[in-house]
């Protein structure tokens, strides 16, 4: 039976039941809701500055406000609407990382009214408060993604509010337009998360038009989001960007495949983890964990199964959906919900870390109530005993939000970022002076605009020192390698500084493999300034353009697969060694080549002919290392020894022996020695450790970059 219709009241049909009390028709709900969702995002928006994420969108926005080009002047994979937006909003509003972020707290709230809607109008009675109740909390719970001005939470709060648009679309032409420029902007964040969410909405609003409208709200969603791209596509080639759009937003994703993907979590058995995942942790695990506890703590069984149910639960969610099905047709708002689930799950590949599955928790969350509110209309006492219910998930949550907001606040700490980046941090890693250690020294030493490099993936230093990035690339990207060489390599000659990672990164990839050109550049003229203050939570460095140290002949790190590695027993005899020693990070520019250690010592023997001029390079005495599971302190009481040998025979051409005091460590001490006596010799090169006494089992030594050096052209 039809029900007769007014402006706000949608008419149920068969199979796709759209139930909407009346007293829904009120904004007294979602505006409520909205402004407790903007309360939540304001809240943590002053906390944790992120140098790559949040970074990236922030300093490419200062780019484009300067007058560069999206994908001309800059190379990045994803869609131009969070540049272009953040840049027009620094164009009213001034340049800070707060204009975002108020931004996206505006959107929050919006997306959170809607939400209410959209869970009332499909049905969920009582329930829809606590749906709603899960998406306004999302800033704090699943802190910091959702408050920070980034293309993923753009992407997913207009995905948001674009179901609330198609389900109006489905009995409204209008409505029908809007929702297809929507979709379209959400594809124009995020390519592939629009193009899954367009598929399925689109399905969806076909479903649940009327018969005879269906053909004509489909084909108005399609003509709108087509004419939304095309406008897009015609204003890049009005300016002539147009092969650099089809180039950066489908050919580099094209090629990006394995190289950008992460496995899947294993989700079985129960609180244990595969070991290639455990020794990525820190892309699985829950942000919180880290954030309280910093990344290099043990994660337990009982977080690890913590991790594996939120991995389960989008699965789990889409399943649930299934077998709903199998019992009737689905509600037009579980069908529209089911889409977005749909989209904010496949966003989980090829990339599967936790930075992507944050969006599709609150997704798989709302998809459950709503399942579960819809499978059957609740009367007299039950109907009671759902209000009673839903209430007390309403009060769940709002007391998870307090208690995480609370030491969210407890852990935040007041630090120097720069005036425009006024954010407490939060994690760990941030909280320590090595982030503002950079930040004051360069703030002090460059000139306005002047460039420098960051030659990792803090994009966000460039914009709180006020310094320019002369590359296209925002970061290192994980394809065009040449591309990114010849582009940096151009630049570095003219700069002054680069920040560095002072731990390079062996849970992802190694910067020297990435950009071994780049790598070599920097180890032939930069070094730590002298008066850049380090201490034992340094991780991330200044370099300064330093004297030159000449070109390479011949590096020895990457010459060491073919050395023979050997020990020293406890009687002075030495044993060839056959077991490779672990790859440790590179620390301070310096590739550390690991040597393994008997009780008596041990060394790598190098069989090289020597050129003439050619001089022994590297770095002795830095105190500690880390590989991909495992940290490393150089052991006491040695002595780093260089030899050379002919026929057998070695003669000891240098030694040092490594500071083993307190505040020793913290720096490579150059270790230098002509070997122009030998040129055109073929010899055997010995790296040699000594100790003073014994060294205790399975100890390493390391050398800094050892390398046989040319004199400066």
């Amino acid at each position: 039976m039809d029900q007769a219709s007014g402006n706000n009241q949608v008419r149920p049909e068969k199979g796709l039941l759209l139930i909407l009390p009346a007293w829904a028709k009120s904004a007294g709900g979602p505006f409520v809701w909205g402004l407790l969702g903007l309360i939540a995002c304001l809240a943590v928006a002053g906390l944790e500055p992120n140098l790559v994420e949040e970074g990236l969108v922030v300093h490419v926005a200062q780019r484009l406000v300067s007058g560069e080009h999206m994908y001309r002047d800059i190379t990045f994979f994803s869609g131009p609407l969070p540049f272009d937006l953040l840049a027009l909003l620094f164009r009213i509003f001034g340049e800070e990382v707060a204009v975002g972020r108020y931004a996206i707290a505006a959107l929050h709230g919006l997306a959170t009214g809607l939400t209410y809607a959209f869970t009332r109008q499909s049905g969920a009675g009582a329930f829809a408060h606590a749906a709603t109740g899960a998406i306004a909390a999302v800033p704090v719970i699943l802190f910091p993604f959702f408050s920070m001005f980034w293309y993923t939470t753009l992407a997913y709060h207009l995905s948001l509010i674009s179901i609330y648009v198609t389900l109006r679309g489905t009995r409204s032409i209008r409505w029908a337009i809007t929702a297809g420029v929507l979709v379209s902007c959400v594809a124009l964040c995020k390519q592939t998360l629009g193009a899954v969410l367009a598929f399925g909405l689109l399905v969806a609003l076909t479903a649940g038009s009327p018969p005879g409208q269906r053909l004509a709200h489909a084909r108005a969603m399609m003509l709108a989001g087509a004419a939304t791209a095309l406008a897009t596509v015609s204003l890049f080639a009005l300016r002539g960007d147009l092969a650099e759009l089809v180039r950066c937003l489908v050919v580099i994703p094209l090629s990006l495949g394995e190289t950008y993907g992460t496995p899947y979590i294993n989700l079985w058995p129960p609180g244990v983890l595969d070991p290639e995942i455990l020794s990525n942790k820190v892309l699985y695990v829950p942000n919180l964990f880290f954030l309280a506890y910093g990344i290099f703590t043990q994660v337990g069984p009982k977080m690890i199964l913590f991790t594996q149910l939120l991995y389960a639960l989008p699965l789990a969610a889409l399943l649930a959906t299934a077998i709903r099905r199998l019992t009737g047709p689905l509600p037009a708002g579980v069908l529209l919900h089911t889409a977005l689930l749909l989209a904010m799950s496949a966003n989980l590949f090829p990339r599967s870390d936790w930075g992507h599955l944050v969006f599709a928790i609150p997704s798989a969350v709302v998809q459950i109530v709503l399942l579960s509110s819809t499978s059957h209309a609740a009367q007299g006492p039950a109907r009671r005993a759902s209000f009673i219910f839903a209430v007390g998930l309403v009060l769940v949550v709002a007391s998870a939000t307090l208690w995480v907001g609370r030491a969210l606040s407890g852990l935040a700490v007041t630090s120097y970022w720069g005036p425009r980046v006024p954010q407490r941090p939060v994690s760990q890693i941030y909280r320590t002076a090595s982030i503002p250690r950079v930040i004051s020294y360069l703030r002090v030493k460059t000139k306005p605009k002047e460039p420098i490099f960051v030659a990792r993936s803090e994009p966000l230093l460039y914009f709180a020192t006020d310094t320019t990035n002369p590359t296209p690339f925002t970061g290192v990207l994980p394809v065009l390698h040449d591309e990114q060489e010849r582009a940096i390599l151009a630049a570095l000659p003219e700069l002054r500084y680069v920040v560095m990672s002072d731990i390079d990164q062996p849970a992802y990839t190694y910067y020297s493999d990435e950009l071994p050109r780049v790598q070599a550049h920097l180890e032939r003229f930069f070094r730590v300034p002298r008066d850049f203050p380090l201490d034992d939570a340094s991780w991330i460095i200044l370099l300064e353009r330093g004297r030159d140290r000449g070109p390479t002949a011949i590096d020895l790190v990457r010459a060491s697969a073919s050395a023979e590695t050997w020990v020293r027993d406890i009687h002075g005899i030495q044993h060839t060694v056959t077991e490779p020693p672990p790859r440790m990070a590179a620390r301070q520019n310096r590739r550390p080549l690991a040597v393994r250690l008997g009780p008596f010592g041990g060394g790598i023997d190098f069989q090289v002919s020597l050129p003439p001029n050619a001089v022994f390079q590297a770095g002795v005495g830095f105190r500690g290392m880390v590989s991909v599971t495992d940290f490393y302190i150089h052991p006491a009481g040695a002595t780093l020894v260089l030899s050379i040998g002919r026929e057998g025979h070695f003669r000891k051409l240098h030694s040092v022996r490594i500071d083993d005091s307190e505040q020793a460590g913290r720096r490579w001490k150059p270790f230098e020695i002509g070997l122009s006596a030998y040129a055109g010799q073929s010899v055997t090169l010995r790296l040699e450790a000594v100790p003073d006494s014994f060294f205790r089992p399975d100890t390493f030594t390391w050398w800094g970059s050892p390398r046989i050096a040319l004199p400066p052209s």
